[in-house]
């Protein structure tokens, strides 16, 4: 079976996004369809949403920072739950809080002096124009368009992905000791888990829940360690890591099993 990586598809989804890209941009940014596909997702998505922001919310006043890197760690977290909830259904305009939550991740990941989220952190601002590119192309030629189909993989696939990630690793753990960076062993997991899961988001596989699942867990506990250290924004970061696991562990459901069952009752 062909590799995902050389399959045609990819070729054509890259070259077609590109060309679409200003017409993408005009769709995400859209205030019209931000509002719309915020108003119909599902009613336990939207409860979904509401915790969340409200743990975001109730963390940030916990933590009492309301300096300024508090209010970009808060800036971060409500900008991060949108995007991870619109993703959770598809919608094209989760790269407008995407790459607001990314740029301003990056600012306190800079704070913190964690290289390997450093480096994530750009990958992904990068990525957000090349998956609201390619998520408007595979919109426009599936029949339904207000939700991206998810897309399943082979086992040598998995194993292909598997190999990168650990070469990836073995790259950023090097340069991240050589920059004297914090908990380098596990902060240098965050960019190979990032670019597989950003990368396999991008075209629409659902496995990329595996990545994002274990990428959150690591944060978790890197999160924890910085919070220990009272680092800057650590509270609310902390509490965000915390959020976006089980919001990974809800949006795998949906792209393994949800969407063939809501479907039909939303025909």
């Amino acid at each position: 079976m062909e590799n995902i990586f050389i399959h045609h598809h990819w070729g054509t989804a890259i070259i077609n996004g590109w060309h679409a890209l200003p017409a993408a941009l005009r769709e995400v940014f859209s205030f019209q369809r931000n509002v719309h596909e915020l108003k119909t997702l599902w009613p336990i998505t939207k409860l979904m949403m509401s915790l969340m922001l409200l743990a975001t919310i109730g963390s940030f006043l916990f933590g009492q920072d309301f300096g300024f890197n508090g209010w970009i760690g808060l800036i971060t977290g409500m900008a991060v739950v949108l995007n991870l909830i619109l993703v959770d259904q598809g919608r094209l305009t989760n790269y407008s809080w995407g790459l607001l939550g990314c740029a301003v991740w990056l600012v306190i990941a800079i704070n913190n002096r964690l290289i390997g989220d450093i480096a994530s952190q750009s990958f992904y601002v990068i990525m957000q124009f090349v998956g609201m590119a390619v998520w408007h192309t595979q919109l426009n030629e599936q029949g339904d368009q207000s939700e991206l189909a998810s897309r399943k993989f082979s086992w040598l696939d998995g194993l292909f992905w598997f190999v990168v990630t650990a070469v990836i690793y073995a790259i950023v753990l090097y340069f991240s000791k050589r920059l004297h960076g914090t908990q380098v062993y596990l902060d240098a997991t965050l960019l190979p888990l990032g670019i597989v899961g950003q990368v396999l988001m991008t075209y629409g596989y659902r496995s990329q829940w595996v990545a994002w699942i274990t990428l959150d867990l690591i944060n978790v506990i890197i999160w924890f360690n910085q919070l220990k250290t009272v680092s800057p924004a650590a509270t609310s970061m902390f509490v965000l890591q915390i959020i976006m696991l089980i919001n990974a562990l809800y949006g795998a459901y949906l792209w393994f099993y949800g969407q063939q069952a809501e479907k039909p009752a939303n025909n």
